[in-house]
């Protein structure tokens, strides 16, 4: 089985929800139960990327044929919905969808997709700061956890929750860095932090720090972006009673990791943009995908 690594560049703010809150959020993100970090499912990634897949072979073939996208869906998952001419047109595209994404279980050759994705995981988190306007935090669990998942051996630098490693230390005003309302102590990182950071090829490696794992908790948790949403009444143009609601979104400069299993016999690749989780129509989850070569 091969593995390919991707990271996911937040574009814009990302809500892929949990259901209802029990807290002061309406409509919490998901977290993980064991660490309380962000992530998004597999199960989301794979639904927004095979619904590309699906318009992309829509829009080649069959968008001015009357086949709705629907239809399409239909088809590769249970057959028999298109026409057998249409059907036949795109032979080769249903087959390949059908071995990356897998079938419905209504078709005789009904099988599970060739293509396994991962949940994404919370790689860097953008956090406000007095230096350079936001700055990418990380700690020393979140890079042992990418290690491990790719295969690396990434020595860590003991951080103590009072230090902030930093890339370049251009970022650091005094000595310190400041974060949010905390304060600490501007440290230069060692070159195998630098590497690692080099390895992500992202555009602001000179904004990323490294705090300890309790300080970077504390910041995935309760610096989120929450936004205020209400319903306005056509009738009055106000306010609708009761119509006020909040919203949690992982913030755009967010940037997490994603490993994909493949079979040995076939060849995949996720495509450079996606929209995922909710509020796709608002301009929300637009997030850049790339390989990672590790």
């Amino acid at each position: 089985m091969k593995r390919k690594t991707y990271l996911i560049e937040v574009l814009t703010p990302l809500h892929v929800g949990a259901g209802q809150g029990l807290s002061h959020v309406d409509l919490p993100i998901m977290r993980e139960v064991h660490t309380g970090f962000p992530f998004v499912p597999g199960s989301a990634i794979k639904g927004s990327a095979r619904e590309y897949a699906l318009r992309e072979v829509w829009k080649r073939h069959l968008a001015n044929s009357g086949v709705k996208l629907s239809d399409l869906d239909e088809e590769v998952s249970k057959g028999k919905k298109l026409e057998e001419d249409k059907a036949k047109k795109i032979k080769d595209d249903l087959e390949y969808l059908r071995s990356v994404f897998g079938t419905a279980g209504e078709l005789e050759e009904g099988s599970a997709g060739k293509v396994s994705f991962g949940d994404a995981s919370i790689l860097l988190f953008p956090v406000r700061s007095l230096n350079h306007i936001f700055l990418l935090v990380t700690c020393p669990y979140v890079i042992s956890r990418f290690a491990r998942s790719v295969g690396m051996d990434i020595p860590l630098q003991k951080v103590e929750d009072t230090e902030a490693l930093c890339y370049s230390m251009e970022i650091a005003i005094d000595g310190q860095v400041v974060l949010e309302e905390f304060v600490f102590k501007a440290k230069e990182a060692g070159e195998d932090f630098k590497k690692f950071v080099d390895l992500l090829g992202i555009s602001y490696k000179h904004r990323v720090v490294c705090v300890s794992d309790t300080v970077f908790s504390e910041l995935v948790q309760n610096y989120t972006e929450v936004q205020t949403h209400v319903r306005i009444d056509p009738d009055t143009g106000t306010v609708a009673t009761g119509a006020l609601w909040t919203s949690e979104y992982l913030p755009a400069e967010s940037v997490l990791f994603v490993n994909l299993f493949l079979d040995e016999d076939i060849e995949y690749s996720l495509p450079g943009e996606l929209w995922l989780g909710g509020d796709m129509t608002t301009g929300k989850g637009r997030v850049k995908l790339r390989e990672v070569k590790t």
